[in-house]
């Protein structure tokens, strides 16, 4: 499945008028479909109620009005913000009213059991006017359904406006909207219907489109075991983590890479880290180093022996419970510049970039950042980078030549050339710890040889599909990160 922006719908709606299918005709497959749908999701439906806004949105709900009559259902239309502006919409008003449709005005509204919105389109952005809002509330004992987008929503960034539409059934056509995988607009958009309404390809675009990332689809990509496997032919992982303070994200982080099929992982840390490492995943090799006082790593005195150890390495992890110091983050960008592996950078080796971005190597690393980590990289705030997400991802793919991990809700995969959104995962993830085992599990796939943007989508994807195995047995506020880990096995494919 494929999610596009405003923008790029925009794009191919002009392109299928103007090779194969005009925008009248595209009206037509809409509104029938929307027509279609409706009867699917509300078969007895008596009374439906459209309300029309002045573009090609609103066109559509003429059509389908039309297409309802022809049925034998009740359909009323009521344009609260005027009448059609376009030449399209005009005339499919007017052949609605020919046809039988009632068309209202929008003093009084109908009492109907089902409501479907269709006053603004998915270019829609900013604030919805006081004086449609009171048209937009949900009704008690009524069904709601959206067309193409509930109106009030921002189909780029998942943003809403006060008062928008909540809907029960999303119609959306040709691609689903960007927008809709983003909160808090995916609560507003209930369950979503794609319609096929012979838009053309969305690989004609220039532009990278969003993909949405499928179990199955993961499973089929992910390294497999032979039956004469060896452990050096699947991957040698070092993991530099850990404090005395954080000693738990080291051990998750090592514990999911063991799960995710690394053949050998050596975990450099504090020897109290390691000490927690040897009680729960004793397959772990360990290299201990020296840290301050307080038990934060060292830099200058570390630098030979993980030298030493970096090299031969398939892959390094950076970062899981290490702590913010100026030695933490000199070791940082030591490691980044001796390395020559793929490396995945997460929680305080993120961090410790702040301000010092440029020392990323560009083409090799993989950043997994969450929203306030991702506004301490890009220079802005927590707010601004989640009010346009995909935006927020793509600026910093762009500015380090890194594959980003953008957590959260919604959780987007890109590299600045390409997209891919998670909807998987639910709230018993929001957790600390949660990220140390995702970040366990992109390094040991990337340890396994999977290239790096497809080795982040697949650990995105275990880990939100652990995660709602571990729901389907825990309450959310029970899970623990761990139970993520136990729930590997369950979504991991089996041998061959």
């Amino acid at each position: 499945m494929l999610y596009v922006t405003p923008k790029q719908m925009q794009q191919l709606e002009r392109l299928t008028d103007a090779r194969s299918i005009s925008y009248a005709e595209m009206m037509e497959r809409a509104g029938a479909a929307l027509a279609c749908e409706i009867l699917k999701f509300v078969p007895d439906a008596q009374h439906v109620l459209f309300l029309a806004g002045t573009g090609n949105n609103g066109g559509d709900c003429y059509v389908a009005a039309k297409y309802l009559h022809r049925k034998g259902v009740h359909a009323s239309v009521c344009a609260p913000l005027g009448a059609p502006k376009t030449e399209i919409s005009r005339a499919a008003a007017a052949q609605a009213a020919a046809e039988g449709a009632e068309l209202l005005s929008a003093e009084k509204l109908p009492e109907a059991d089902v409501i479907v919105d269709g006053l603004f389109g998915t270019g829609f952005h900013g604030e919805l006017p006081e004086a449609v809002r009171p048209f937009l509330e949900r009704r008690e004992g009524r069904t709601h359904i959206a067309v193409d987008i509930p109106s009030g929503g921002n189909g780029g960034t998942g943003a809403v406006s006060e008062g928008a539409f909540r809907a029960d059934l999303t119609v959306t056509f040709g691609y689903a909207k960007l927008g809709m995988t983003q909160y808090p607009l995916r609560e507003y958009c209930g369950q979503i219907v794609t319609a096929d309404i012979g838009i053309v390809p969305a690989s004609d675009l220039d532009s990278p489109v969003a993909v949405l990332l499928e179990l199955n689809e993961v499973q089929n990509q992910l390294p497999r075991r032979r039956p004469d496997a060896h452990k050096n032919r699947s991957g040698h992982l070092l993991t530099v983590a850990g404090s005395v303070r954080m000693r738990g994200a080291c051990v998750l982080a090592v514990t999911a890479a063991m799960r995710s099929g690394v053949g050998l992982q050596t975990a450099a840390a504090p020897e109290s880290a390691l000490q927690a490492i040897c009680v729960r995943t004793p397959e772990v090799m360990c290299l201990p180093l020296q840290t301050d006082a307080e038990g934060f790593l060292l830099d200058l005195p570390n630098r030979d022996l993980l030298k030493r150890y970096m090299a031969g390495k398939q892959a390094l992890l950076i970062g899981c419970g290490m702590g913010v110091t100026e030695e933490t983050r000199n070791l940082t960008k030591f490691l980044l510049s001796e390395s020559d592996c793929p490396v995945i950078v997460d929680a305080d080796g993120l961090n410790c970039l702040t301000g010092c971005i440029e020392c990323l190597p560009e083409g090799r690393t993989v950043l997994t950042p969450h929203p306030g980590e991702a506004a301490r990289l890009l220079g802005m705030d927590i707010a601004a980078v989640q009010a346009d997400r995909p935006s927020a991802a793509l600026r910093l793919a762009e500015k380090t030549g890194a594959v980003v991990v953008l957590k959260g809700a919604g959780t987007i995969v890109t590299d600045g050339k390409h997209m891919a959104v998670c909807t998987l995962g639910n709230a018993g993830m929001a957790r600390a710890g949660s990220g140390d085992v995702l970040a366990g599990i992109t390094a040991a796939l990337a340890a396994q040889g999977m290239p790096l943007f497809e080795a982040a989508c697949a650990a995105v994807t275990l880990h939100a599909a652990a995660g709602d195995t571990a729901a389907a047995r825990l309450p959310h506020a029970y899970m623990l990160p761990q139970d993520l880990i136990a729930a590997l096995a369950e979504v991991l494919p089996e041998s061959e």
